[in-house]
């Protein structure tokens, strides 16, 4: 007896396609800044360098499990590299909370490179679904032309919103808006103040 297997086949090939779990795209976000008026100044240079651990810089989304595990979400990837996104909106959060930044890539090593610099090193990144998202981060601010220095780190967190994957996103978001209020903090005026 001759069995035709190629519908068989075909069947198992279709259903197969049909279960694939498409991919979600996420992107951080820039915060609001808090209100206020903004002035018309001449904006002082920035240059920004941040760094991200290589176990969450890729293009999937990574998930703690606990305190010795995480997932690394294949369906559930980042729009573009996270070291691009997490620069770009802090460098936007920056600017948002003072208007006399204009806060630009790393420039750290060339010689026309801006009078202030910033370098953030996220130490760790931790996102739960349904849960707490957290940055620890170590920062440098150096001032070269008053030959200053300022050295800090703090933590930041935020709960998600309860809407799954795009909530860690939002909160990673809300978590970089502090962290650029405290480096605008502590960032010197033009103005001396």
């Amino acid at each position: 007896m001759k069995v035709c297997t190629m519908p068989i086949c075909l069947l198992c090939l279709l259903s197969a396609c049909a279960s694939r779990q498409p991919d979600h795209f996420y992107i951080l976000t820039a915060q609001p800044r808090s209100a206020g008026e903004r002035v018309a100044v001449v904006p002082t240079p920035v240059s920004l360098r941040v760094s991200l651990p290589s176990l969450v810089d890729r293009s999937e989304m990574v998930i703690n499990t606990g305190a010795e595990g995480v997932i690394v979400l294949e369906h559930e990837r980042w729009a573009a590299p996270l070291s691009d996104l997490v620069t770009q909106v802090l460098a936007q959060d920056m600017e948002r909370r003072r208007n006399d930044l204009l806060v630009t890539g790393s420039s750290v090593g060339r010689s026309n490179s801006p009078a202030l610099k910033v370098m953030v090193d996220i130490v760790e990144l931790s996102a739960r679904k349904g849960g707490q998202v957290s940055v620890s981060t170590h920062w440098r601010i150096l001032d070269v032309s008053a030959a200053h220095e300022t050295v800090g780190g703090e933590e930041f967190s935020a709960p998600p919103a309860p809407d799954g994957y795009a909530g860690i996103a939002r909160a990673l978001s809300e978590c970089l808006a502090l962290l650029a209020d405290r480096l605008a903090a502590q960032l010197p005026h033009p103005d001396g103040r």
